[in-house]
């Protein structure tokens, strides 16, 4: 009768060592060092996207109740704009019935790539077209 065995372990066959474990891990700790930021960055970016049509469309209401109006509306509710319902932004204006200023405030706790928290800036239109506000903001947001 035959005798039925577990094979024999060759001793030959090594594994991973511990430096060349250790070295992975460190280069898997570099590349989340670099791509976590980078990744936070883009999804604020994302979030940041928003505010761009919202102050054009206000920029254009505005334009077309001048055009009928020959002024400026002085605030939203004139302007019969509904407001998004925005969880990033509030949407403002203010003016007079030759100028005006449409603005868009962060409105919740956002970093930028670089860890600036934005917050409470904000990013600006006028009647001339003209794009203002906050450096970060418009950084991120391309304003």
């Amino acid at each position: 009768m035959k005798k039925i065995g577990l094979p024999k372990l060759c001793l030959s066959e090594a594994g991973f060592t511990l430096t060349e474990l250790m070295i992975v891990i460190v280069i898997i700790g570099i590349l989340s060092m670099v791509a976590i930021p980078k990744f936070m960055g883009a999804t604020t970016k994302a979030k940041l996207v928003e505010f761009g049509p919202v102050l054009m469309q206000i920029y254009s209401l505005q334009e077309a109740y001048h055009q009928e109006m020959d002024r400026y509306a002085v605030n939203l509710l004139e302007l019969d704009f509904t407001d998004p319902g925005s969880k990033y932004f509030d949407y403002t204006m203010s003016g007079d019935s030759l100028s005006y200023v449409a603005k868009a405030t962060v409105k919740i706790s956002l970093k930028d790539g670089q860890g600036n928290e934005l917050k409470g800036e904000f990013v600006t239109v006028n009647e001339k077209k003209e794009h203002g506000g906050s450096e970060n903001v418009r950084r991120v947001g391309r304003w």
